[in-house]
């Protein structure tokens, strides 16, 4: 199955809850076919809206000659090089700067992107003119380590989704240590870069287009009673990817994305391992009467569709389980509907 890359940018705009900053961006998804150059001009209209509302600014902790007196004198550098005597001072003090990491990773990852042969002539420009624009700005040889440094607040909140586009890069581009240049690697290819991408999609779709379950993650206790002193503390976490509950009914469903949605043996069957989990989440919920819901709670394993559209439903026990595919590859509109039909069965 081969996404278009206009729908991997909608899967990042929920899965990153990113929807309103994705907006102003203002790109045009028709217009790009590969994920290097709309990723690329994300950040490009990205920056543009940072420098009309002004760059984040914060105190950075320098050191440098000073003429006259201001923080805390190092009098030791400052007799050494006789400074007292032409009325300037080493002083170490805090500057309010544009030179801070946010604005440090957004430089140094634009100067990665024009390093990488497959991107547009036309968009390389651009990346140059957002490049030289943080001029107040160093460069540093980026790390994944960097971005956890950024602090988000409200008051620098669009840098976020800017930062996430810029992480994505790094994380999908390797170097060729001959010439310097880089190469994008299509992150789709990527497994389990997917699973989570599609997980994050469709939990947040639910928060954000429908009003008649509350959505969350749950966990869900084993009930499982030690014996000759076992420890319950080595039994696994049992975490649902998405929970939808209202007054009267609750669905825990499961999102998974392989290459192959059926496993190939001697005939098409559906992962097992898979069902064996989710009916055993609903298995320790029936348990639980904490909450009336549990004793019928319905399953669900939503998969990409791949080789074909599925959407098979049991009855095992007192639980319906149902397992339909999404298919990632069709309009906008039709991932919409379909998402919203699977969890308006029965």
């Amino acid at each position: 199955m081969e996404i278009p890359v206009k729908n991997i940018y909608f899967l990042l705009s929920y899965a990153w809850n990113k929807l309103e900053e994705s907006e102003k961006v203002q790109v045009d998804l028709s217009e790009y076919n590969d994920a290097l150059n709309l990723f690329t001009r994300v950040l490009v209209n990205g920056c543009h809206h940072l420098f009309k509302r002004g760059l984040d600014r914060n105190y950075n902790s320098v050191e440098e000659e000073y003429a006259g007196i201001k923080g805390k004198i190092d009098f030791a550098a400052s007799l050494n090089k006789n400074l007292f005597k032409q009325g300037k001072a080493i002083c170490h003090f805090d500057k309010f700067e544009y030179n801070i990491i946010q604005n440090q990773i957004l430089k140094s990852v634009l100067g990665r992107i024009i390093k990488i042969e497959t991107l547009d002539n036309n968009l390389k420009k651009e990346v140059w003119d957002c490049f030289y624009r943080f001029h107040h700005v160093e460069e540093i040889s980026i790390q994944l380590q960097h971005f956890s440094k950024v602090r988000i607040h409200r008051n620098n909140s669009f840098y976020d989704l800017l930062l996430r586009i810029a992480r994505l890069i790094v994380e999908n581009t390797v170097i060729n240590e001959n010439d310097g240049k880089y190469t994008f690697i299509d992150f789709n290819r990527n497994e389990k870069a997917m699973a989570g991408l599609f997980e994050g999609f469709v939990r947040n779709f639910y928060k954000k287009e429908q009003s008649y379950f509350k959505v969350r993650r749950e966990d869900i206790r084993w009930k499982a009673v030690p014996v000759e002193n076992s420890d319950a503390s080595l039994l696994p976490k049992m975490q649902t990817d998405i929970t939808l509950e209202c007054y009267n009914k609750k669905i825990v469903m499961e999102t998974k994305y392989y290459k192959q949605t059926l496993a190939f043996h001697y005939s098409e069957k559906f992962h097992s391992t898979n069902l064996y989990q989710i009916y055993s989440y609903l298995r320790n919920l029936e348990e639980d009467t904490s909450n009336p819901n549990n004793k019928n709670c319905e399953g669900m394993l939503v998969y990409p569709t791949v080789q074909k559209e599925i959407n098979e439903g049991y009855q095992m026990g007192n639980h319906k389980i149902r397992i339909a595919t999404v298919d990632l590859s069709k309009d906008w509109n039709r991932i919409h509907s379909r998402l919203i039909h699977l969890i308006s069965q029965n």
